[in-house]
């Protein structure tokens, strides 16, 4: 008796090529959201090759559209989410927040968290610290932030986001929000600042960031989208010298303090000029690093 032949080939199955989907769907799981596979309306998205996905996997929770293993991470230097009420920098550098006069009440977050946010309602309220390891002298750098202001500064006034840098030398960098002739978005270095004309809402999250690569301007972004790049004004150069770090102030100690009046908000600071893509992603997704 002839035994028979077990040949699958005379069958016709569909092409499958099974590796590929387990690795698909283990990309699929443990990095990506789903928006990263779809074109959402998004000018950078594409589909996902095969080889995007290995050099994802490769990259892991750093995968980007591009799929190019070869980025590096940027981690912002400090970084503060404020989560029930904690200080502790997610960033890289050891920055130990303290409170000399008042300590800001908690208040509900951007994502709408119990406790997710520092609230700003007198005066003496701010966190400091020192600044050791944050960009200095004319070093880009870029500065974020989720802020709900509950008023505006008075005309020729601010309202101080952070500062950090010598207050004794005037030597500093500050993001905040100004009225000058009016309502401003602001990069300060004393007496040498870009002003951008725009109109923070009150009562509203919005996210802030000034971008600064070194030269004589500072890139606006308000809810990741670019606003304008006006140029410094002023005595400059820009050269930060180290001093300290100042949260919801300018100096305190009942100087000058154009004390900011609402929430904050993951806080951060990056020691590079952050690029429009990049800025639009930390506002879209929230991620702590950007490629």
């Amino acid at each position: 008796m002839k035994k028979r032949k077990n040949n699958l080939a005379q069958f016709s199955f569909p092409t499958i090529d099974f590796f590929w989907i387990i690795l698909f769907t283990a990309f699929s799981f443990s990095f990506c959201q789903r928006t990263d596979l779809e074109n959402a309306s998004d000018l950078y998205s594409r589909e996902f090759t095969e080889t995007q996905i290995l050099n994802c996997m490769l990259k892991g929770p750093f995968c980007s559209r591009s799929g190019d293993a070869n980025s590096v991470p940027i981690q912002p230097l400090l970084q503060y989410d404020f989560t029930n009420g904690s200080v502790v920098n997610a960033g890289s550098l050891t920055i130990a927040l303290s409170t000399p006069e008042a300590t800001p009440s908690l208040t509900l977050g951007k994502d709408g968290d119990t406790n997710g946010a520092i609230n700003y309602t007198a005066n003496n309220q701010y966190y400091s610290s020192g600044d050791v390891g944050l960009p200095m002298g004319t070093n880009p750098r870029t500065f974020c932030a989720w802020i709900k202001p509950t008023s505006l500064p008075a005309n020729g006034s601010h309202r101080v986001v952070f500062r950090y840098g010598s207050i004794t030398t005037g030597n500093f960098a500050v993001l905040a929000i100004s009225t000058a002739t009016g309502n401003k978005i602001s990069f300060l270095g004393y007496g040498y600042d870009a002003l951008a004309d725009y109109t923070i809402l009150v009562n509203t999250w919005s996210h802030l960031c000034a971008s600064y690569s070194g030269g004589n301007a500072a890139d606006f972004y308000v809810n990741g989208n670019f606003i304008a790049s006006p140029s410094f004004v002023g005595s400059g150069p820009l050269n930060t010298i180290s001093g300290s770090l100042a949260i919801g102030t300018w100096t305190g100690g009942g100087g000058p303090a154009d004390y900011w009046q609402g929430a904050m908000d993951d806080i951060r600071i990056y020691g590079m000029a952050l690029s429009a893509k990049q800025i639009g992603q930390i506002y879209q997704m929230g991620v702590a690093y950007v490629e």
